[in-house]
Order: structure tokens, then sequence, then C-alpha cells
């Protein structure tokens, strides 16, 4: 689980995760993402907790522990690079 600062953050993150696994069959439901990819599938959704707080809950099943630790790192990778996107951008 990560949280993001704002809807504009996590739309951002949704975005930028769409892109960065763009040859990959996605399915898009209004505020959730769900990529397969090669031996696994991921999906990206958030909710506000009682303090407004977004939080956005990742989850990866695949095939070996190993790929699903290594596309934990790569999703957590985006996330912070585009939460510091968006504090220098405020």
């Amino acid at each position: 689980m990560a949280s993001v600062d704002s809807k504009i953050a996590y739309c951002r993150f949704l975005n930028w995760v769409i892109g960065e696994f763009d040859l990959f069959l996605k399915n898009e439901e209004s505020e959730a993402l769900k990529v397969f990819f090669p031996n696994g599938w991921f999906s990206i959704s958030c909710f506000q907790n009682a303090e407004n707080k977004i939080n956005v809950t990742l989850v990866v099943e695949g095939k070996t522990e190993a790929t699903c630790q290594n596309m934990m790192k790569h999703l957590k990778r985006i996330h912070k690079h585009v939460c510091e996107f968006h504090e220098n951008q405020a």
C-alpha cells in the first residue's frame, strides 16, 4: 500500500504506469487499473481513508515470487518518481 497527496497525483501515477506498460494488455475500470504481463498481472486502485488521505493499493500476482517482487519494485519506483514530481510542482 502507498499513499498520494491528491487525486491529481493518483491520476498521474496511473498515467505513468499506463505509459510504462503500453504494450501490455490492460483493463481500465473507472479508478482502477489491471495490467497483464507475462506470467502474471498487477492491479492498482485507490480509496480515501478516515483522514481524507488517498491510499493506493498495489496487488501483484505471478507464477514466481521473484517475478512479483521485481514488478512491485518497479511499480514503487514509478510511485516514488511521480510523488517527487508532484511535490516539485506544488
